[in-house]
C-alpha cells in the first residue's frame, strides 16, 4: 500500500509539473528569464525556456520567491548539491561529445547574432603538434613539436553555415547553395570581416550573454576571431595522437573528401564528431585560420601564434575536391589573403583578448 502511495504520489506531480504554467524566474542578483518548470534533483532546478533549451539551475541560485514555489513542489527532498554553476543543456538531437560533465567545464554557447551558431568551450592543454616521420602520407613542413595552449576558447560546433554567414553578412557568395552547407568561395578577408561584425553585432543586440552566463560581449574583453594555427589542430586532435581524429587511416565513412564521390560540399554534421564534438575538422571545406604561413621550430611552443606578417595564412583540414592526406589532423596549406575558392570556408573562435577593452577602442568607443 505505501508503494502504491508513493507511485502515486509521483505520478501527480509529474502530471501537474507538466502543465506548470510559463513563469518569470529570477536570480539571486536580479536577472530573469521565461520559463517552465520541469523538475528539481538534488537542488537544482532544471527549466524550459520557451524556445525549449533546458537550463540548470541550484536552487539557492534562485530568488526566495522562485525557492519557495519550488518547494511547493517537491515531494522528496533530496541532499543537498555542491553545484555552483549554472547549465544549459544541449536540446540539439545530435551528440556533442562536449557536454558539461563530459569533457567541457561550461555549457556549450550559443551566438543569437548567428541563427543560433553554437560553440564548444576547449580546455587550455599540452598537446603534440605536427606529425611524427613516421606518419604516412606526411609532407611539407610539419615537424612534430609541444604545445601548450595557457588559455580556454570557445570555437564553432561546426564551419559557419550559409544561413549563418548571410544573416551577419547579408549575402551568400558559396558556388554551392544551402542553408546547412558550410559557406565557401570566402577569402581570410571575408573571415575576419564575419568575426568582427559579429562581434559588433552582438555588442550592439546587447548579446554576449545566455540569460544565467557571464556577459562577455559587453565587458569588452571576449571577440569572434578565427582560431590560431595551434588552437585548430588542438581542437582536432581532441586528444588524440592518429593521423586523423579517428585512426590512422580514412575511409568515405569518415568524412567528405574527393574519393566520396559528391564533388561538393556536403550539410554540416553528417559525420561523426569527434572526440570534442567538432564535426567536420577532416573534410568538407578547408578552414582558414589565423596564422600567417611559417615553419615549424622543434622546440617546445606556448600559445604560439604565428609571425606578425606573411604573405598567405594557413588552412586546415582539407576538403571535398582533395585527397585523405590533406584531411589528416597535422596537413597544412596555405592560400593569399583574398582567394576564394569552392573548397574553402572557415570556423569561428572565440575567446578573451589579452587586452581588456580593446573592442570598445576599435569601435571608437
Amino acid at each position: 500500500m505505501r508503494l502504491f502511495a508513493q507511485t502515486f504520489l509521483l505520478f501527480l506531480v509529474a502530471t501537474l509539473t507538466a502543465k506548470e504554467p510559463i513563469r518569470t524566474w529570477t536570480s539571486a542578483d536580479g536577472r530573469t528569464i521565461e520559463a517552465r518548470f520541469i523538475d528539481e534533483k538534488k537542488d537544482t532546478v532544471r527549466i524550459r525556456r520557451t524556445d525549449g533549451r533546458v537550463f540548470n539551475i541550484p536552487l539557492d541560485n534562485l530568488s526566495e520567491e522562485d525557492q519557495k514555489y519550488v518547494e511547493s513542489l517537491a515531494v522528496d527532498k533530496p541532499s543537498p548539491s555542491t553545484n555552483t554553476k549554472y547549465e544549459i543543456e544541449d536540446t540539439d538531437s545530435k551528440p556533442t561529445g562536449n557536454d558539461v560533465g563530459e569533457y567541457g567545464s561550461k555549457p556549450n554557447y550559443f551566438v543569437k547574432s548567428a541563427l543560433d551558431l553554437e560553440m564548444i568551450w576547449v580546455e587550455p592543454g599540452t598537446f603534440m603538434m605536427g606529425s611524427p616521420t613516421t606518419e604516412a602520407e606526411r609532407y611539407g613542413p610539419e615537424t612534430q613539436h609541444k604545445v601548450t595552449l595557457t588559455q580556454g576558447f570557445y570555437l564553432g560546433k561546426y564551419e559557419v553555415t550559409q544561413e549563418q554567414y548571410k544573416k551577419v553578412m547579408g549575402k551568400n557568395p558559396s558556388h554551392f547553395k544551402g542553408n546547412k552547407l558550410p559557406v565557401e568561395d570566402v577569402s581570410w578577408n571575408d573571415a575576419v570581416a564575419f568575426c568582427e561584425a559579429l562581434t559588433k553585432m552582438e555588442l550592439q543586440n546587447n548579446y554576449g550573454r545566455d540569460d544565467y552566463s557571464e556577459n562577455k560581449i559587453t565587458t569588452g574583453s571576449w571577440e569572434f576571431n578565427l582560431p590560431t594555427e595551434a588552437q585548430w589542430e588542438y581542437a582536432c586532435r581532441a586528444g588524440t595522437t592518429t593521423a586523423y581524429s579517428w585512426g590512422d587511416s580514412i575511409t568515405t565513412d569518415n568524412a567528405n573528401y574527393y574519393s566520396s564521390g559528391y564533388s561538393q560540399t556536403r550539410d554540416v554534421g553528417l559525420y561523426s564528431a569527434n572526440p570534442w564534438g567538432f564535426f567536420d575538422m577532416h573534410g568538407n571545406v578547408f578552414e582558414w585560420t589565423a596564422d600567417w604561413y611559417a615553419g615549424y621550430s622543434s622546440g617546445a611552443q606556448t600559445d604560439p601564434e604565428g609571425p606578425a606578417t606573411g604573405a598567405s595564412p594557413v588552412i586546415r583540414g582539407g576538403s571535398w575536391s582533395h585527397p585523405g592526406s590533406f584531411l589528416r589532423s597535422a596537413s597544412r596549406s596555405l592560400f593569399t589573403p583574398a582567394a576564394r575558392y569552392s573548397y574553402i570556408g572557415f570556423r569561428v573562435g572565440f575567446q578573451q583578448q589579452a587586452s581588456v577593452g580593446s573592442l570598445g577602442s576599435s569601435m571608437g568607443e
